[in-house]
């Protein structure tokens, strides 16, 4: 299998519907490949145990199955197959719904061995900041930051700035910030630590 784009999303399947993405490999976790056939996007591969439904063989594309009892959730299996093909962007969609127990799977799986993958779902985009500056948009109404390890973190421009505050697993205030302006951007400053980034537009 050999990658198209730059670009891959991985498809849960318990996702309802595909973002309106182009340029992007669609790759199916499990079940996730009947959404992306649905829709009729072309599909580069589905990989997983294909246990939550009836495998509707042959298909146009290639099936990567593994054993049920495994040590690795599907999520993990696709992630760590995309990152093996080179993806310079890789996006989980659909993933953060659900079981409760996956959900958890999935965000501790970005945190702390894919740290460059994005989560997302029609009303969410979650990903792992480590020390670095980001600048962010006002896309979502909502953006908390939540410590994962001591952090000390920076927010400008933000309705609730912080400067190099620090922070830790204990910390919750960091919940529910906003852009100051509507049109701008915020920014903000990880100096140290690991943070989960929460964008949401639910109310």
């Amino acid at each position: 299998m050999l990658r198209k784009h730059s670009t891959a999303v991985l498809v849960s399947p318990i996702a309802k519907s595909l973002p309106n993405l182009k340029n992007v490999d669609w790759i199916g976790i499990d079940m996730g490949y009947q959404l992306i056939v649905k829709e009729k996007k072309p599909c580069l591969f589905a990989i997983g145990d294909f246990d939550s439904g009836q495998l509707e063989e042959p298909l146009p594309f290639p099936i990567e199955r593994h054993p049920v009892a495994k040590d690795e959730t599907d999520s993990e299996l696709a992630i760590a197959k995309a990152k093996e093909m080179g993806y310079d962007t890789i996006i989980l969609w659909g993933a953060l719904s659900g079981r409760l127990d996956h959900t958890l799977a999935n965000l501790r799986c970005i945190t702390w061995q894919y740290p460059s993958v994005m989560a997302m779902d029609e009303m969410h985009r979650v990903c792992c900041l480590l020390p670095g500056k980001y600048t962010m948009d006002d896309q979502y109404a909502h953006i908390s930051f939540f410590a994962m390890e001591p952090s000390i973190i920076s927010l400008i421009d933000f309705d609730y700035p912080l400067d190099h505050r620090r922070i830790d697993q204990k910390d919750f205030y960091t919940c529910s910030n906003s852009i100051s302006n509507a049109g701008k951007t915020g920014t903000v400053v990880l100096y140290e630590g690991r943070v989960i980034c929460v964008e949401t537009n639910c109310r």
